[in-house]
Order: C-alpha cells, then sequence, then structure tokens
C-alpha cells in the first residue's frame, strides 16, 4: 500500500455520504415550497465535506496518539507513528481551514444567525472529537452526529435557501419540512454511527473506547438500530401526512426504500463477522445518501414550483 493510498484510506470516504445526503435533504425540503437555490445549497455541501474530512482525519490522529492498542494498525504506511501523528494532523488542519472558510461565506449569506448556528457547531465537533475525553469514544458519542448532521447539516442547508423567497424564513410553513426531516436524517446517522461501532466492537474494547456497542453490547445495540429504524419509517410517513404533499402516495418511496434496506442491514448484523461487518458500515452510509438523495428527486419534481430569483449562465 502506497503512503498516498494510506492517507486516502483514513478519510473513511464512505462517511462523506452522511454530509451529502443530508444536505441532499435539506435542499428537499426547501424544493417542497420552490425555494431550491443552487449556489447556498452547493456551499453547504462544500463546507460539510470538508468538515468531515477535517473529523476524519482528527479522529485517527487521536487514536494513533492516545491508544495504546490501535498505534500500529493506525499507522500510515511506510511512515514512522510519529510522522504518521504530523501527517494525520495536518491533514485534519488543511481541511478544516477550508471548511471554515465556505462556513464564513455560508455566515455572510444567512447574518447572525446562521453565524450563530456555526458557532454552535464548532462547540459541538469539538465536544465529540476534542477534549480529555472525547463524545465519540464514549455512549453519548451517538448525539454528536444526530445534532450535527440532523437538526444542524438539514435545518441550516433549508433556511439557508428559504431565506432568499420567505420574508420570515422561521415561519412554520417553511421550517416544518426541515424539523421532520432533521429527526430522519439524525436518526439515520445515529444507525450508521452505531454500525462503524458495531463492526469494531473487538478493537475498540481491545482499545478501551467505551462507544455504545462497546458498552452495551452487540444484541443491544442491535435493538436500538432497529427500533430507531422504526421510528425513521415511522417519522418520515407522518411528515408526509401532516405536510398533506399529496403525490399520490410517491412521497412514501424514500421511507419504504429505506426501512426495507435497514431491515436487512439488521438482519445482517446477527450472521455476518468482523470481516464482512465493514461492508454493512458502507450500507448505512449509503442509506443516508439514498434517503436525501430520493428526497430531493422527488420534492423537486412534485414541489412548488420554483419561484427563485437568481440566475446563472443566463439561465
Amino acid at each position: 500500500m502506497s503512503p498516498r493510498r494510506s492517507i486516502f484510506s483514513s478519510l473513511r470516504l464512505s462517511s462523506l455520504m452522511l454530509g451529502i445526503g443530508c444536505v441532499l435533504a435539506g435542499t428537499a425540503c426547501a424544493a417542497l415550497h420552490g425555494n431550491t437555490e443552487i449556489l447556498p445549497a452547493s456551499i453547504c455541501l462544500i463546507f460539510v465535506v470538508f468538515a468531515q474530512m477535517a473529523g476524519n482525519f482528527y479522529y485517527r490522529y487521536y487514536d494513533l496518539t492516545n491508544s495504546p492498542g490501535a498505534g500500529i494498525s493506525q499507522r500510515l504506511e511506510g511512515h514512522s507513528a510519529k510522522d504518521s501523528a504530523l501527517i494525520l494532523k495536518e491533514c485534519s488542519f488543511a481541511c478544516a481551514l477550508l471548511a471554515a472558510m465556505s462556513g464564513m461565506t455560508i455566515a455572510a449569506m444567512g447574518g447572525v444567525l446562521i453565524l450563530s448556528v456555526g458557532l454552535f457547531t464548532s462547540l459541538i465537533a469539538w465536544l465529540g472529537l476534542g477534549g480529555s475525553v472525547p463524545l465519540l469514544r464514549t455512549p453519548y458519542g451517538i448525539v454528536c452526529p444526530f445534532i450535527l448532521f440532523g437538526p444542524i447539516c438539514v435545518i441550516t442547508t433549508s433556511l439557508l435557501q428559504s431565506m432568499h423567497e420567505a420574508e420570515e424564513p422561521l415561519n412554520w410553513f417553511d421550517i416544518a419540512p426541515a424539523l421532520y426531516m432533521s429527526i430522519v436524517m439524525g436518526l439515520m446517522c445515529v444507525n450508521a454511527t452505531m454500525l462503524y461501532g458495531y463492526a469494531n466492537y473487538h478493537a475498540d474494547r481491545r482499545d478501551s473506547k467505551q462507544t455504545l456497542a462497546a458498552t452495551v453490547g452487540r444484541k443491544k445495540t442491535r435493538s436500538v438500530f432497529l427500533a430507531n429504524s422504526v421510528v425513521v419509517a415511522a417519522i418520515s410517513i407522518a411528515m408526509c401526512v401532516q405536510l398533506n404533499l399529496a403525490v399520490n402516495g410517491i412521497d412514501f418511496i424514500p421511507a419504504v426504500i429505506c426501512f426495507s434496506l435497514n431491515i436487512y442491514i439488521w438482519q445482517r448484523m446477527k450472521k455476518e463477522n468482523d470481516t464482512q461487518l465493514r461492508s454493512l458500515i458502507d450500507m448505512g452510509n449509503f442509506n443516508v445518501l439514498l434517503m436525501g438523495l430520493i428526497s430531493f428527486i422527488i420534492y423537486e419534481l412534485t414541489g412548488a414550483p420554483d419561484d427563485s430569483t437568481l440566475t446563472f449562465f443566463g439561465i
């Protein structure tokens, strides 16, 4: 394995599907009322990707420098532990800097409200990854992806686009779809996070990581995963009913497809060995992307006509 390939493996590229899916979900909520805005959505996407890359690099850096059992396995191919830690730290800083630059662009678009959300995002990210005991290494680590990918990512993405058209974007009409969807996407990201801990159960126990799976065991983790899946499907359907989308049941498609995939994952969790469970991590991440993508396509096609005042390339 070349050093370059090893560095990219530190990114856990499939995890980027979480952020991308949530941005698409937020854009889908804006599309319901004809508020889709390409530029704000694109900036949100850039921010999420670089922020996740920064977090992934730092997570592995922390493992390398603070987990004796993980020291060798986390070392970059062809590099000493000291050099590996330096490379991972610098990669994390570079991605964080790019995320901060795009984040300031988002704040300039959204004003003080969005800026305050950005500061809160930084706090949650620090609690999850930084400090003497990062939350992601504890049973409470699932709270971080729920907040970051759910309410923060989905609602902010939708709100930033609605601000261009709505006089008061915090009204129930514009914010309701994002509130429902933020819970759905947040819980799906919790499932994806639990899958990662579930697949790394033995390694986490060896390295003294007290993740949810390592703390309560695999059987209870499967139960939480199944319960989350049921709640996600129920809230998705409730959103369609409560908002009176009236698109002949087409709006139920994302809930049905993603619930079916969750059940398939849940069944396989009981049967696969540690090596095979790795594929379930990617499948769980993909399910989040699938929910956001299908929702965006459906709501963009069936939602209110686009009344955007912004044009690109003269179109």
